[in-house]
């Protein structure tokens, strides 16, 4: 039996179960709940990988059960990487998604507030910062932005709100036409629903001006499926 990594022993301090999370089930979920899933992801993980050293130090800003590390882990193995969220559940389940044979440390924070001292060479995210109001949107990015080595990046998956009325009706029908295509489960679109009543997305372009507002010299669109994007940032 493999031995419970150190992290984790000290995480069970919030008596969370090592069942709460069934990374099958969540990862198959995702996928049902989010248009485009794998190519968001995927062109995230593989845009840092291309950009970052193999060495890289890498921030994973509301990290949850380690969805978008593990991704970029595969293409950066010998990267450290830092993961900080708000849910001690999630983290505990990115311990066991993680392993033992990379370099890993998990934060119980929230990112909204500050971010872990040092200097990465790359800070993502993947459908965290939604859930932040503009102004705190705002800070995070300029916090972000301090954080990153000279040439860093910022690479974000996210949920975006539609720049006019009618583009976020239509953004909806595509939305729950994926859902419904997938055949996903009736009540877990209810319990998206009412998920989605609580998010605070923003429009892509505004979202890529305040990132330029911040100091990011250069921003870009990397893969987009009506209300979910992925985006970039160079410092």
């Amino acid at each position: 039996m493999k031995s419970e990594p150190a992290a984790l022993t000290e995480m069970n301090k919030y008596n969370i179960p090592k069942d709460f999370w069934d990374s099958e089930n969540f990862d198959s979920l995702r996928r049902q709940l989010i248009p485009s899933y794998d190519l968001l992801y995927v062109t995230g993980a593989d845009f840092v990988g291309a950009f970052c050293r193999d060495d890289a130090q890498i921030l994973d800003v509301g990290a949850g059960t380690g969805l978008f590390s593990d991704l970029i882990r595969a293409r950066l193995p010998r990267a450290t990487f830092t993961l900080l969220d708000g849910s001690p559940e999630m983290l505990s389940k990115a311990v066991y998604r993680m392993g033992t044979t990379v370099k890993c440390s998990y934060l119980h924070g929230d990112f909204s507030k500050a971010l872990p001292e040092g200097q990465y060479d790359a800070v993502v995210s993947a459908l965290a910062i939604h859930h932040l109001t503009h102004a705190d949107k705002r800070a995070l990015f300029l916090r972000i932005f301090e954080r990153l080595a000279p040439s860093g990046l910022f690479v974000n998956v996210e949920q975006l709100a539609g720049p006019s009325p009618a583009i976020e009706q239509f953004y909806d029908r595509q939305h729950e036409r994926h859902v419904h295509d997938m055949k996903t489960p009736p009540e877990e679109w209810v319990r998206g629903r009412e998920r989605m009543k609580l998010d605070i997305p923003a429009d892509l372009l505004t979202q890529l001006e305040w990132l330029r507002s911040v100091g990011f010299a250069e921003v870009e669109c990397l893969a987009k499926n009506c209300r979910f994007a992925t985006y970039a940032a160079w410092k």
